[in-house]
């Protein structure tokens, strides 16, 4: 299998990049900067682990690398959040995420695609959202409306290659909270685009004490479950990963919802 992972420079990204380079299969792990890709194929390297590396910004022309890249999966992982109440966050915080999470994301996932189709692949698709689009949290709004059109625009895809029976497979995948470093940046982001009030302030104490309450630290196992589906001739619809995190999920909006 011949697999491109956008975000792969740490988190499940990189665990799946791992885990596939390991059983055999080519893959292409991109990261958004020169630097995390230097510092990507070192890691690689200390693991005696083969892969591609190179920059994918989602913001820039590097997109088009993709008409020039013969795989027949794509793991659509890369993304970014902001956190802060829906009101007073800027406007510019609000386009990046949602020109990063699913304009230019889908951008990609169109012509990967396209590239499958042109050359007869039956592919497969991996797109990631995040189980906080099922649900609304206060102050990570921006992140989580993204990801609730993420999870619609794979559903809705996954419905209409039924009619164009292309032979290409969409999986939605749906983590939960997990021990990467990404939330913890996502609540601090706020800081770049609005000074911070001594409520605001304590908003964001209470979303760093929740999410180190809610955080997973098993990535590997995270991993694990993705590739299983990835190597799968028919990988399911929908992978929503902890369980655990769903069912918390569930009984905290029946309760304070």
């Amino acid at each position: 299998m011949k697999v491109l992972i956008t975000g792969a420079s740490s988190g499940i990204g990189y665990e799946v990049g791992k885990m596939l380079a390991k059983k055999g299969n080519l893959v292409y792990m991109t990261c958004h900067t020169v630097k995390e890709v230097v510092r990507l194929r070192k890691k690689l390297e200390e693991e005696n682990i083969s892969a591609v590396c190179f920059k994918l910004d989602l913001l820039t022309d590097d997109i088009y690398l993709a008409k020039s890249l013969d795989i027949d999966c794509l793991f659509n992982q890369a993304g970014i959040g902001c956190s802060g109440s829906i009101l007073s966050i800027s406007n510019d915080a609000l386009r990046e995420v949602y020109e990063t999470n699913i304009f230019r994301s889908f951008l990609f996932l169109k012509l990967i695609y396209q590239n499958m189709v042109n050359k007869h692949i039956a592919g497969k698709i991996f797109v990631t959202s995040s189980l906080i689009s099922l649900y609304p949290l206060p102050f990570l709004g921006v992140y989580s409306s993204s990801k609730a059109a993420v999870s619609q625009l794979v559903k809705t895809l996954q419905q209409e290659s039924k009619v164009l029976d292309n032979h290409i497979s969409f999986c939605l995948v749906e983590p939960g909270a997990y021990s990467t470093g990404f939330n913890q940046f996502m609540i601090d982001r706020v800081e770049k685009y609005q000074k911070l009030d001594s409520q605001q302030l304590s908003i964001l104490h209470y979303q760093r004490k929740l999410f180190a309450i809610l955080e997973s630290n098993h990535i590997t196992k995270a991993g694990n479950q993705i590739v299983k589906e990835m190597l799968k001739e028919k990988p399911k619809k929908i992978l929503r990963i902890p369980k655990l995190q769903g069912i918390l999920l569930k009984i905290y909006f029946l309760f304070f919802g």
